[in-house]
């Protein structure tokens, strides 16, 4: 890929992002927006809504759209069809995992205090077909299930009992939002998993020049506070209603 030119201050950048209607992409739009207004960056946004992940992946690289967030891996890092903006956009709390479990499997939960009780209970995790989450459980040897179909099928799997799959790991950013929308199953209220993990920007090759002024209007919204207060704002009240330091802690590798 060629070395693009940095873009103007003065010119706008000229986005046209993919989202997905939840909570988390009202917060990472609204995080883009004021950082670039932070540091008086000119900008006009496109949105493309509510296609498949992997389409969108797919359409960034092409440069039908050109940026879109979502998990931060090596493998994108180092995808020639892909420009990392380099800021992780929660401040790591995607990576703090809480539980999405059936109400009835809560008393084996409450007996675990390490990854080798969570291994014994035999209870199978739940992700999405090649996300990067898999990589950690398959470290930490615990069973695990990779959902192909469409993602938000995976609920009524859990719930059912018999197909598989027993919970699901969720960040601490969306798992009340998840039970809310899903009240056939509750939150595990004992633990916490942890391991390094966050949501970055990707622009396409034909948008790597925006890199270098989206960077620093991240770094200018984690200076002044302004990062924080939209985390906050959009998740601080789910967040604290966890009690996250009443639950047991189990540190995964990463």
């Amino acid at each position: 890929m060629s070395a693009a030119m940095p873009a103007s201050s003065d010119a706008p950048l000229e986005l046209r992002i993919a989202v997905v209607s939840d909570a988390r992409a009202d917060y990472f739009v609204r995080l883009l927006e004021e950082s670039l207004k932070l540091i008086k960056q000119p900008y006009h946004l496109q949105f493309v809504k509510d296609i498949p992940a992997r389409r969108m992946w797919w359409m960034l690289g092409r440069g039908d759209i050109n940026l879109f967030y979502g998990m931060q891996s090596p493998d994108k890092d180092n995808d020639p069809q892909l420009v990392p903006v380099r800021n992780a956009l929660t401040n790591g709390l995607i990576g703090q995992r809480v539980l999405l479990i059936r109400r009835t499997d809560a008393p084996a939960f409450d007996q675990v205090r390490s990854i080798a009780d969570l291994k014994r209970t035999g209870l199978i995790a739940g992700f999405g077909a090649g996300w990067g989450d898999t990589k950690v459980w398959m470290a930490a040897d615990l069973p695990l299930y990779q959902h192909n179909a469409p993602w938000n099928t995976i609920y009524a799997m859990v719930a059912a009992g018999n197909r598989h799959v027993d919970y699901l790991p969720r960040g601490v950013i969306e798992v009340r939002e998840e039970a809310r929308a899903h009240p056939e199953l509750v939150v595990e209220p004992h633990l916490l998993l942890e391991y390094r993990a966050d949501f970055g920007f990707y622009l396409s090759p034909s948008a790597a020049r925006y890199r270098p002024v989206i960077e620093r209007a991240l770094k200018a919204a984690e200076a002044s506070g302004l990062k924080a207060r939209l985390l906050d704002e959009a998740f601080g009240a789910d967040i604290r209603a966890l009690n996250l330091n009443h639950r047991v802690r189990l540190r995964l590798a990463d």
